[in-house]
């Protein structure tokens, strides 16, 4: 089955003031239709087309060469988008609980100093782009940064809250949604 943008689970006014209703209708409505048109257009008539975002992204290096940066950009924003919606609420915030606020205290020693990491790191990255907290054990608990296309596939890492290089919407922010690995499939 060929990419589809998935509805939002909220109303596109629900998460104002942070993000305005007009943001998340270009956002959702737009660049993401951009993003999953590009990449079913990319991988129509292979034998990938017919394969979840998770898995397309996994085996890049097996597309023609030609595909490759096409499908690894357009799925990519299309597989950030989606996890992007799915960990925004209206009532998101608060803090962390469990194994991650345990990491987050131990690696940046509580969640304004992880705020700032995070800030630091999506305002260093050039041009738009995501700002992933990685989470490992606790000794691997991390902000890192991808462009606005990458995914935080690296292996056993699981991607937490996102904000992009320009704000950053801690709060709502829900801390209950991570994928393993990086990335999977949604329940």
């Amino acid at each position: 089955m060929a990419f589809e943008v998935p509805p939002l689970p909220y109303d596109y006014n629900a998460l104002e003031p942070h993000i305005d209703e007009q943001t998340m209708r270009v956002h959702h409505d737009k660049h993401h239709q951009a993003y999953v048109d590009n990449a079913n257009k990319a991988l129509e008539g292979t034998q990938w087309a017919d394969q979840p975002v998770e898995v397309v992204l996994t085996i890049l290096d097996e597309l023609p060469d030609d595909k490759q940066a096409t499908v690894r950009n357009n799925a990519g924003g299309h597989a950030n988008h989606s996890f992007f919606w799915e960990i925004m609420r209206p009532d998101g915030g608060g803090e962390p609980s469990g194994s991650l606020a345990e990491a987050i205290s131990s690696t940046f020693g509580g969640l304004d100093a992880l705020k700032t990491a995070v800030n630091d790191a999506g305002v260093k990255r050039f041009g738009s782009g995501w700002t992933w907290l990685i989470h490992g054990d606790p000794t691997t608990s991390r902000p890192g940064g991808t462009s606005s296309t990458g995914t935080p596939s690296s292996s056993g890492s699981r991607a937490r809250a996102d904000g992009s290089s320009v704000r950053t919407e801690f709060d709502r922010v829900d801390w209950s949604v991570q994928r393993g690995g990086g990335l999977s499939p949604p329940p």
